[in-house]
């Protein structure tokens, strides 16, 4: 699906599970660009770079953790989508994942891949018709 024109949405997905990181990746890259990292740290500076449409967040990761990338990357590449795919699933964790404001949308994992799709496309549409 593309933003504009022949422009495909730009996606970065932040996970350290490495075969999560590479589902993730096969899922979306038919229809959008994607870049991949395992490291809130780099995840910072290909955001920099690249300029994601959107970003798959996960929140356990080692070093700064998603909550703290999500934060960062709001700060510093401006009003980019963020959706946390994160096996904190208690109602407490949810809660503070979405008070935190480092993220659009929350995902708990595992999260069925066409629910992941959907939400995607869902964020990527709002993002287009802001």
């Amino acid at each position: 699906m593309a933003l504009g024109g022949d422009c495909l949405a730009r996606i970065l997905i932040v996970e350290d599970n490495l075969d999560l990181l590479h589902t993730m990746s096969a899922l979306l890259s038919d229809e959008h660009e994607v870049m991949m990292t395992d490291l809130g740290e780099t995840a910072l500076e290909m955001a920099q770079r690249q300029r994601p449409d959107l970003v798959m967040l996960d929140i356990q990761l080692p070093g700064i953790d998603g909550l703290e990338t999500g934060r960062r990357l709001k700060d510093s590449v401006g009003p980019v989508p963020i959706l946390v795919l994160s096996a904190l699933a208690q109602s407490e964790d949810t809660q503070h994942i979405l008070d935190s404001g480092c993220c659009d949308a929350y995902l708990a994992k595992p999260a069925p891949l066409a629910k992941i799709r959907a939400k995607v496309e869902e964020l990527l549409g709002e993002t287009r018709h802001a």
